[in-house]
């Protein structure tokens, strides 16, 4: 089907925002590091029948711009979520990985922006002492002292998937096609590159405490699901139901036998639970 495209956040860094029509309830979706909004795609199709989804490209993914003179690190994602959500107020949130760390960062500032969420293996993230702080920053400085790899290109799209699956053990054929299948671009040579920036790779220079986790988590006041994949981030963080119990109004749904890509691998599961919260 035509997606519509539309451009957000235009006063920072020009955002992809892919709308799959349909009627109901404006539903935003977050996708996870090194993705991109359309990974949702088997998700927002099915759900248009009760909602109208809209997949964000979080800048330098997907369709969504590149940073000429500026990063890529969490609280930048944090402000342009920030300016998305001002700008088209969505009635509720689907967020994987990434997207619900930074959409947990900022439903702890601004609570009476979110008024129901659905996480899909995500919490917030791994959490740092202090010592473990001071190693990131090393991490940071060494990174910066490299020269820069792009990503590699790709020969097909049999061999993006592939790629994909070696990356995320137990991702199934189907997982990886719905993961590959928007996010590569061809060349004139006829190899297809991943429509990521290059710059986005290195690590994460800022790692918060769990204390400071859990304290997001408890200004969290709108209802939530927390889809936690047996094979996931959330069943093996140590802390994720102390995460969870922070929340007023959470609701945990285990899936057997899946790992963190939820929404690729079991769609279904997530359009289920989308239409139970919006009820």
């Amino acid at each position: 089907m035509q997606v519509n495209t539309l451009t957000v956040n235009s006063g920072r860094l020009p955002l992809a925002l892919h709308d799959y029509g349909g009627d109901g309830p404006t539903v935003l979706f977050l996708h996870g590091f090194l993705d991109g909004g359309k990974s949702f795609e088997d998700v927002a199709l099915p759900a248009r029948e009760f909602c109208r989804p809209l997949c964000l490209d979080w800048r330098g993914h997907g369709d969504s711009a590149r940073v000429v003179d500026g990063s890529y690190h969490q609280f930048d994602h944090f402000k342009d979520l920030l300016a998305v959500m001002d700008e088209i107020s969505p009635d509720c949130m689907v967020a994987h990985s990434l997207g619900g760390t930074v959409a947990l960062m900022l439903a702890a500032a601004a609570p009476e922006l979110f008024k129901k969420w659905l996480l899909i293996d995500a919490l917030g993230g791994y959490a740092a002492d202090a010592e473990t702080q001071m190693e990131q920053f090393v991490s940071v400085v060494e990174h910066q002292r490299q020269p820069q790899k792009g990503f590699r290109d790709f020969e097909s799209r049999a061999a993006a998937e592939s790629r994909v699956k070696q990356n995320n053990p137990g991702l199934s054929n189907a997982g990886a096609e719905r993961i590959v299948r928007h996010y590569l671009e061809q060349l004139e040579n006829g190899m297809w590159r991943v429509k990521l920036d290059p710059r986005l790779r290195g690590p994460n220079p800022i790692r918060y405490t769990e204390e400071h986790w859990q304290a997001m988590a408890r200004r969290v006041k709108c209802k939530t699901t927390v889809i936690a994949p047996e094979h996931g981030y959330m069943h093996r963080h140590p802390h994720g139901r102390e995460r969870f119990e922070c929340l007023a109004d959470g609701k945990w749904v285990s899936v057997p036998g899946v790992g963190h890509h939820v929404h690729a691998e079991v769609p279904e599961v997530v359009v289920s639970e989308l239409r139970e919260l919006l009820e």
